[in-house]
């Protein structure tokens, strides 16, 4: 994905003359490398950092990159990437490095732009990142500032934090930053545990406690989500009824009743405080496994624009084997971009999500077949509508018809590697969906939780035609259903070849196409 291409198609022919993978279990390995998503260049990332539009025209975005992962181990820092279409990326490198001026590892956060002159003693040009790190005494939370587009920053407050955890358990973490106009006074949501603190500042450095939004059972009535991260807040015009909606989002577990870490949002409003005051249950953003550490741009008043890491901690910091059956260091990608946009559903507000995509795509090829024609699948139950065998990255397109009034029975769709095999089950009777997936690049203790099978109600159900579009690479896979909902997920493969298997129960026609995605 990077305009380095003369260079990494170089390495990859050399390693092809020579046969053997010379990186494998080194943090620069390239096993893990997709094609149709950004890859750090080197160790392990995780969450997205703020996402900003340059002086350049480019989009600008960091992330957390530790590129001594399982080697040192000792923490991350803030790399920056910049990019014009959300498909290809330039690495700018390390902008906030680690265990410097004051602070440890450096841990989320995001940024602020000085514009309209909020912090006096910095020319308005100036950007400036707040960021948690944890130190030995506590989570505390610290400022740079950049004078050169946001390429490196130098220690604000004289490398002191600009707030201090109260004991060395607390949770506080990943704070996001913004302007509020009717206070007139720069606001901090930061991570607390089960719940989100609202902070007010005059001057940037000193804060005072405005409230809290409590995410637990207790006060939305729902289930508890445990410990939050990531927290961020962006605004929707719904334009069919005009009115403006604030939307936070937050990173969570969903352990205690069935689900997975991901990406969760909720609806609302801001009292005069700045408080975050919900007027909706929590839903995800995401219905997948990996889909987590997510960042959010404002492209305009009804959209917004999202990128995740695609990761998982309850598996990716286990053992994860090579192709040479050597443990990885060196994995981590983000997501393809999406669009979010606000509707109103079944007197509710809900996040309909968009993927984005403009990557070359080529050898595109389709596929027609009726059930009623279809040959018997092994199960000797279901009709084996396509079987086809391509490379790992794909854009697969699969439209289903109903030879009745409505689409019947179970959609099986398999997506096979040597390594891995990722099964996707929709009941078009009741609209739910299951989702299980194995692979042997995972062992240990922590394969449980990766193999786990999830069951999700799509809220699409007895239609006469439904189409789902898959992004498929070689280490994931984005599930993007007609309503507006992805299944994002990891299938952790090594294997440059894909077969995908679509089955059915009921009576349905299969219209299909795939093309190669290029870099």
């Amino acid at each position: 994905m990077l305009k380095r291409k003369l260079g990494y198609l170089l390495i990859c022919l050399l390693a092809c003359v020579t046969l053997s993978n010379v990186d494998a279990g080194t943090n620069d390995s390239q096993e893990y490398n997709q094609t149709n998503h950004y890859n750090t260049p080197k160790g392990f990332m995780n969450d997205i950092q703020t996402i900003f539009k340059g002086n350049d025209g480019y989009y600008h975005l960091y992330y957390l990159l530790n590129s001594n992962y399982k080697s040192e181990n000792d923490g991350t820092e803030w790399y920056h990437v910049r990019t014009k279409d959300w498909d290809h990326f330039e690495n700018l490198g390390v902008a906030i490095p680690k265990f410097v001026n004051g602070w440890s590892a450096v841990a989320s956060g995001s940024i602020y732009p000085n514009s309209n002159g909020f912090f006096k003693d910095l020319p308005t040009t100036a950007i400036l990142a707040y960021f948690t790190s944890y130190t030995e005494s506590g989570q505390h939370q610290y400022v740079a500032y950049s004078l050169d587009d946001g390429r490196s920053y130098h220690p604000y407050n004289n490398g002191q934090p600009v707030m201090r955890s109260s004991s060395k358990e607390q949770n506080a973490r990943d704070p996001y930053i913004c302007y509020n106009d009717s206070n007139k006074k720069l606001m901090m949501y930061l991570a607390e545990g089960d719940k989100i603190g609202t902070y007010a500042s005059s001057d940037g450095k000193n804060w005072e406690y405005q409230g809290a939004t409590i995410l637990n059972q207790g006060s939305l009535g729902g289930k508890d989500l445990g410990l939050v991260e990531c927290p961020n807040l962006k605004t929707f015009y719904d334009s069919s009824s005009g009115v403006t909606k604030h939307v936070l989002f937050f990173g969570a577990n969903g352990y205690g009743y069935g689900s997975t870490t991901g990406t969760y949002y909720m609806v609302g409003q801001l009292d005069r405080q700045g408080n975050f005051v919900a007027e909706q249950q929590p839903e995800r953003l995401d219905q997948g496994s990996d889909y987590y550490g997510a960042n959010f741009y404002q492209e305009s008043s009804s959209a917004v624009i999202s990128l995740a890491w695609m990761g998982n901690w309850d598996y990716l910091q286990g053992q994860i084997l090579d192709d040479q059956g050597e443990e990885s260091k060196h994995i981590g990608s983000v997501s393809s971009a999406r669009e979010l946009k606000l509707v109103r559903r079944d007197n509710k507000y809900i996040l309909e999500s968009f993927l984005k995509n403009t990557n070359r795509k080529t050898n595109t090829v389709s596929y027609q077949s009726n059930s009623e024609t279809a040959p018997l699948s092994a199960d000797g139950y279901h009709r084996n509508l396509l079987t086809v065998s391509r490379w790992h990255s794909q854009e697969i397109s699969l439209n289903f018809q109903g030879n009745s009034t409505a689409l019947t029975g179970h959609i099986r769709i398999i997506i096979n590697q040597a390594d891995s095999q990722v099964l996707f089950d929709y009941n078009a009777d009741n609209g739910y969906y299951e989702v299980k997936r194995t692979s042997s690049k995972i062992i240990g203790d922590k394969q449980a939780n990766y193999e786990r099978s999830y069951i999700i109600q799509s809220g699409w159900s007895q239609q006469k035609e439904c189409h789902f579009y898959l992004v498929a690479d070689k280490t994931s896979l984005e599930f993007a259903l007609p309503n507006g909902q992805i299944y994002s997920m990891l299938k952790l493969s090594t294997d440059d070849k894909m077969t995908l298997i679509v089955e059915t129960s009921g009576s349905n026609t299969l219209s299909a196409s795939f093309s190669n995605f290029e870099p």
